[in-house]
């Protein structure tokens, strides 16, 4: 076997491959400027909607309104949750220990939900919230009284 017959062969198969894609990138080339002249000189018949032209501000609107409060306390009754949770899940705490959790749990769940019915401006989806994270806590001190942790 002759090691300059096979670099030649390579060597030409490289050249045959090189030009057959010269040849049909010339032909695509040539077939994308003709479309490009076709729609070019074509009137166009697409006409932009107003709406979309022209950008319509956007009120400023400041959320830290009684709302915005609410949702901080909601915020920091949500983590009195967690922590409770945590010290349920803790095998190394009693149930001495977590007491005092449940109790603040608690009483600051009947605390927000007292706000809440205050608010006049109440936002109806918060006030759902701060309903059912009273009535958890309840029903968890409930629970927790009753020995179903024991």
């Amino acid at each position: 076997m002759d090691i300059q017959n096979i670099n030649s062969a390579v060597q030409s198969a490289k050249t045959t491959r090189q030009e057959t894609t010269d040849s049909q990138s010339a032909g695509f080339q040539s077939y994308l400027d003709a479309f490009s002249e076709k729609i070019q000189n074509e009137p166009s018949s697409i006409k932009p909607y107003p709406q979309v032209c022209n950008v319509q501000e956007v009120p400023f609107i400041n959320i830290q309104s009684q709302n915005g409060e609410m949702f901080d306390k909601v915020h920091s009754v949500l983590n009195l949750f967690e922590d409770y949770s945590k010290d349920l899940q803790n095998p190394n705490k009693t149930l001495k220990e977590i007491e005092p959790a449940l109790m603040n749990m608690k009483q600051a769940a009947e605390k927000l939900y007292k706000e809440n019915a205050l608010n006049a401006e109440a936002n109806q989806s918060l006030s759902q919230m701060i309903n059912n994270l009273q009535v958890t806590a309840s029903v968890e001190y409930f629970k927790f009284q009753r020995g179903d942790y024991i």
